[in-house]
């Protein structure tokens, strides 16, 4: 019997050409590919590959015999029915819907149950897990938490957190030159997207401020914004970087030497970047996070939260005295996370983190 069992959603078409073979499900979980597959790698983290296992909706169909397991999670959303819960034994049921976007990808319900059979799955269970809970939705079910996990093989935090640590033994210490840091590609419409709004409000009210960073994207990015009206291009241009991305290293020892990282919500209402600019010792500027709560809390007390609407100017203000006046601030924020992360990974040596999961389920 296996304890726990993902069943991975049927959001893309995971049985088609090199994604139906076991090789890439073999290399999909041990190195990383699908960020769906934040839960699969959470519980792996905890308890090992040899107690979870990971099967796709039409494998339960082809199975010959049923499949036990004390713990079901159901990836939404699903072609699930009746008909494949026959061929899995299964003690506890879960759901879990890993899209995190906002706006008109998720349901008016708060969950993307997409094509699947709503009424059927809850049902069974009352509980699905989502990346954030807002607390202004009406959901159809009880609501959990879901743990977020970059793919290992993007995740490179912990790398870096750990030859900063070498070389902070070492006597090296970065020099703090930049107020703010940022990088980042733009999300969505640019007309509302605050990404783009908060790097031409800095340019606008304070060009003084030194700057590292700015959006990312290629010269698709930009022909686009050169053809949005209501942007003032003037100020955007110098934003834009001359590549369409930028390398992890780079990317944080450039917040390493930033006072002040911007974490503006881009398709969902944060970021991992939140992590990252903690983990650099930046004072994170971040969008309202007051309706939001997450699996892994962050140091709200710590940060600098800009309303919506309003302009990022003050909120960077603020976090430029806060890093004057509180210089173990950022410290502090980091010691926060790491009640319940390792280093940005979860870990068995921070049982906490698994402890607050399995409460809100079994609470319910």
């Amino acid at each position: 019997m296996t304890h726990y069992t993902v069943v991975i959603s049927d959001g893309a078409d995971h049985d088609a050409g090199f994604r139906g073979t076991s090789a890439f499900w073999s290399l999909a979980t041990r190195v990383g590919s699908y960020a769906e597959l934040g839960l699969y790698w959470f519980l792996c983290s905890y308890y090992g590959r040899s107690r979870v296992s990971l099967l796709r909706p039409s494998q339960l169909l082809r199975m010959r015999s049923p499949h036990k397991t004390d713990w079901l999670f159901v990836g939404l959303p699903t072609r699930v029915s009746e008909e494949h819960l026959k061929k899995i034994e299964f003690r506890h049921l879960v759901l879990y819907d890993s899209n995190d976007r906002l706006g008109r990808k998720v349901s008016k319900c708060g969950v993307n149950f997409g094509r699947s059979d709503k009424s059927f799955l809850l049902s069974q269970t009352n509980m699905c897990l989502k990346t954030w809970r807002d607390d202004r939705i009406n959901y159809p079910c009880r609501i959990g938490l879901l743990p977020i996990k970059r793919p290992p093989w993007n995740n490179k935090l912990h790398v870096a957190e750990r030859w900063r640590g070498a070389k902070q033994r070492l006597g090296f210490q970065p020099v703090k030159v930049f107020d703010v840091g940022f990088v980042a590609r733009p999300t969505g419409d640019l007309k509302k997207n605050q990404r783009v709004r908060w790097l031409v409000d800095l340019k606008r009210e304070r060009p003084d401020l030194k700057l590292w960073g700015g959006l990312v994207g290629g010269r698709r990015w930009r022909e686009y914004a050169d053809q949005t009206d209501a942007l003032d291009r003037e100020l955007l241009q110098p934003c834009w970087l001359e590549c369409r991305k930028v390398g992890f290293f780079q990317y944080f020892t450039g917040l390493r030497r930033s006072k002040v990282a911007l974490a503006p919500a881009g398709y969902a209402p944060w970021s991992y970047r939140h992590f990252e600019a903690i983990y650099a010792r930046s004072i994170v500027v971040s969008n309202d996070l007051s309706h939001y709560e997450f699996l892994i809390p962050f140091p709200r007390d710590g940060m600098v939260e800009v309303p919506d609407g309003e302009s990022v100017v003050g909120g960077i203000e603020e976090a430029l005295e806060l890093q004057e006046k509180r210089p173990d601030l950022a410290e502090r924020n980091v010691q926060q996370l790491d009640r319940w992360l390792d280093q940005g990974l979860y870990s068995r040596r921070r049982p906490e983190a698994l402890a607050r999961f399995w409460a809100q389920i079994k609470n319910n």
